[in-house]
């Protein structure tokens, strides 16, 4: 049988108080990995038993026959040792004394897990910095263009928060136990008997709570990397007919097949990559790709507008211009005659790029009822 432990061994107390309360139920630990916080117990006659756990040395997989004996005469047998880091001794005498009678030579042997703390510590603000660097030097290079990148990619909401909530709550329970230990030494360091329990159960529910956001985040984690591999583009007719949801459109030309292909990301409540189309034999033209985005935080939509300006750079001789109705309105031609138009309204932000001869610029009413109709909506 498989029971759940308190997230790390290095939490002691409560690893002993949770061992002891399951002896007294009929449930004794047996040597076994300790694979997501679950340890095996194999059905035993209840009784009240002392478990005590004890810092292994570097590189120290078992303790030597020596201590063994010794500790056997005074009454506790060697169990197991735990991640290789800590030695699990099991006393059935109540009278027996017990294993660490001085908390200052007690904590002496705790120096290691102090010096990897501290190492530990070290190593995450520096990974922490590493990566504040990384992202700086993105956004310094991309010229302006990470922010468009960051709201176009495949990142839902959903799977923002897999990861957070995965990392974060890990983040959490490891201070918060690196805590529980620090407290422990400075009380063994002060000349006074650590306590030998504590309570237990909210250890164990984080730690429960740690190993599903776990299986969440991997399962997460697949379905993006799959989803997000590959796209499938339908008619938009197909999203009014299945879903009754509209795809807001505008045609360049009559003549084309309209497809599109929603696409999720935890900065827009929705978005919609749109493309105008026809084959012609063995020939295949393109009128016209629109990015259309809808943001959760209106705020931002001046900055992505900002982003997809920067990606056009000077190729598109961008220049803005007023509509009513609409807060910003930009367009611009390339050298080969594709023609750009970028369009805002409120949290509305619309890309579009398009192979015509006609004016761009003459569809803007057409836009503009289609973002109000979709802001009214």
């Amino acid at each position: 049988m498989i029971k759940l432990m308190p997230g790390y061994v290095e939490d002691v107390a409560a690893w002993q108080a949770r061992l002891e309360d399951l002896a007294a139920k009929g449930w004794f630990y047996v040597p076994s990995w300790i694979l997501f916080r679950f340890a095996s117990f194999e059905r035993g006659r209840p009784k009240t038993v002392r478990y005590r756990l004890e810092p292994a040395a570097k590189k120290e997989g078992c303790p030597d026959w020596e201590r063994r004996e010794t500790y056997r005469a005074l009454g506790w047998e060697y169990v197991d040792t735990i991640g290789k880091t800590m030695h699990l001794w099991r006393c059935d005498d109540p009278e027996a004394p017990e294993l660490h009678t001085d908390p200052e030579t007690e904590a002496r042997a705790y120096d290691r897990f102090s010096r990897q703390e501290r190492i530990s510590r070290y190593l995450s603000w520096g990974i922490l910095a590493l990566f504040a660097g990384l992202l700086a030097f993105a956004l310094y290079v991309s010229g302006g263009t990470y922010f468009a990148y960051l709201v176009g990619s495949w990142q839902p909401l959903w799977y923002l928060a897999a990861g957070v909530s995965f990392f974060g709550t890990s983040f959490f329970m490891a201070r918060w136990q690196t805590r529980v230990l620090r407290r422990t030494l400075r009380t063994m360091r002060a000349g006074v008997e650590a306590p030998r329990r504590r309570p237990y159960r909210l250890a164990c529910g984080l730690a429960l709570v740690m190993d599903l956001l776990w299986v969440f985040y991997v399962i997460a984690l697949g379905y993006n990397g799959v989803h997000s591999s590959r796209r499938t583009f339908r008619p938009i007719s197909y999203y009014l007919t299945y879903y009754d949801e509209s795809v807001p459109y505008v045609e360049v030309s009559q003549d084309g097949e309209v497809v599109a292909s929603p696409q999720e990301n935890w900065l827009t409540s929705e978005q919609w990559w749109t493309i105008e189309d026809y084959t012609e034999g063995r020939r295949y033209y393109r009128y016209s790709e629109a990015l259309y985005y809808r943001l959760r935080f209106p705020s931002l939509a001046d900055d992505l507008a900002d982003s997809l300006l920067a990606q056009y750079g000077d190729d598109y001789a961008v220049t803005e211009t007023e509509y009513p109705g609409l807060d910003g309105v930009w367009t611009g031609a390339a050298v080969d005659g594709d023609q750009y138009m970028l369009l805002r309204l409120g949290d509305q932000v619309w890309s579009v790029e398009a192979d015509t001869d006609a004016p761009l610029a003459d569809l803007l009413p057409q836009y503009a009822a289609a973002m109000a109709e979709a802001r009214q909506g």
